[in-house]
C-alpha cells in the first residue's frame, strides 16, 4: 500500500532533531525517555490497514482496466491510420490524426486524473487509522513515561528495544 507521505503532516511529526531538543529544553535537567514507531509499517499492519490496502488495491485495479482498454483503443486507431494512411485523402488524415491526438490527450489527462484521485482516496482511508494509531501512540508514551516518540523513518540509529510499533499494532487491532 502507498500510504502518502502526507502521514507525516498528519502525524504533526517535526524534524526529530528538533523535537528532541524542545523536548530537552522542556523537561530541564530531567532524562529524554525515546521511543521509536515504524508507522508505515504500523499503518500497513493493523487489520484496518490490511482492509484499507485491499480496498485501494481493488479500486486501481478496475482504474487500471479502463485505462488499458482506452490505450488499446488508441493504438488500435493510431494502426489503423498506419495502414489506411497512404490511401486517405489529406484532409481525412489530418482529421484522424487529430482526432488520435485528442484521444492520447485525453488518456494522459484520465491518468493524471486517477493517480490525484488515488492520492486523495489513499488519504481519506488512511486518516482515521493514523488518528487511532496517534491515540495509540499517546496512551503508550503516557505510561511508560515516554518524553518522544520518533518515526523510524527519520532516525539513522537506535536501539531496537525503544521500538513500541508492534504494541501499538496489538493494541490497535484489539481495540474496536
Amino acid at each position: 500500500m502507498r500510504i502518502s507521505l502526507v502521514v507525516f503532516t498528519l502525524l504533526g511529526f517535526t524534524s526529530p532533531a528538533f523535537a528532541a531538543k524542545d523536548a530537552a529544553k522542556d523537561a530541564g535537567s530531567a532524562s529524554t525517555h525515546v521511543a521509536l514507531i515504524r508507522m508505515q509499517e504500523a499503518i500497513k499492519d493493523t487489520k484496518d490497514g490490511k482492509k484499507a490496502e485491499e480496498t485501494l488495491k481493488k479500486e486501481i485495479e478496475d482504474r487500471q482496466k479502463k485505462l488499458q482498454a482506452d490505450g488499446e483503443k488508441i493504438q488500435k486507431a493510431m494502426e489503423d491510420l498506419r495502414k489506411q494512411g497512404m490511401v486517405m485523402d489529406e484532409k481525412s488524415r489530418a482529421e484522424k490524426e487529430a482526432t488520435i491526438q485528442r484521444q492520447v490527450q485525453g488518456f494522459e489527462e484520465s491518468k493524471m486524473r486517477n493517480q490525484q484521485e488515488f492520492q486523495k482516496r489513499d488519504q481519506e482511508i488512511s486518516e482515521p487509522i493514523i488518528k487511532k494509531l496517534r491515540s495509540i501512540v499517546g496512551q503508550i508514551a503516557k505510561e511508560k513515561n515516554y518524553t518522544l516518540v520518533i518515526d523510524t523513518g527519520s532516525v539513522i540509529y537506535a536501539d531496537a528495544q525503544d521500538d513500541i510499533t508492534d504494541e501499538v499494532i496489538k493494541r490497535y487491532d484489539s481495540k474496536k
